[in-house]
């Protein structure tokens, strides 16, 4: 099964707050975060960590965040069969992990889409967002896609987003196959997670 925590941050952190929350984190961890200079984006990532803390539990799993690994690109895992991805966006965040196979997940606080979007598209994925009687929808449908998918991965930014065609709801990367499933998680939200393996995917709001 793939578990998905969500959390939204609806206001700031007073300071002592958010060094309350960064306690429970170990101080590896803390220095990265802390590296981030937008303060919202600190609280966030403060908000991943701990959703991830928390299935960990939720999998009954012997792991600390201090086991953490990063490749070469910097996308952390587990040197277990345990996988997990984190995004955030707007004030939401999101975790989503599994036991079988791997996963990614994208989410995006969407609204109207103001630039040319050709570098980022395949042909195929163009023709549908610009016949679609919402594009703009479209457009963060396909590009929570394609990000869930390279997070699966584990290249992210580091692979081509025109080598990732999501029309489909499912791609095929260099001989592994990506299922694309959409989670529902707000209305002024659209978030996707990719996996490897066809499973149930459980969603379920964390307050932090």
């Amino acid at each position: 099964m793939i578990i998905c925590y969500y959390s939204a941050l609806n206001k700031p952190w007073s300071s002592d707050e958010l060094e309350q929350k960064m306690a429970l984190i170990p101080l590896s961890v803390r220095k990265k975060i802390l590296l981030k200079r937008n303060p919202l984006d600190v609280q966030l990532s403060v908000c991943g960590n701990l959703l991830l803390i928390e299935l960990i539990k939720r999998f009954e799993l012997n792991l600390n965040l201090e086991d953490l690994r990063y490749n070469s690109y910097q996308r952390p895992y587990f040197d277990t069969g345990f996988d997990f991805n984190i995004s955030h966006s707007g004030n939401m965040v999101v975790c989503c992990a599994t036991d079988n196979g791997k996963v990614g997940i994208d989410i995006e606080l969407t609204g109207p889409v103001n630039f040319n979007y050709e570098d980022y598209f395949t042909p195929t994925e163009q023709k549908n967002i610009g016949a679609n009687e919402n594009p703009d929808s479209t457009f963060f449908k396909y590009w929570t896609r394609k990000e869930a998918v390279l997070k699966a991965i584990g290249t992210g930014v580091h692979t081509s987003l025109l080598a990732i065609d999501v029309s489909a709801d499912s791609f095929v990367y260099e001989g592994v196959t990506y299922h694309l499933s959409p989670i529902e998680i707000d209305r002024a939200y659209q978030s996707c997670i990719a996996h490897t393996v066809e499973q149930e995917i459980h969603v379920q709001r964390i307050l932090l």
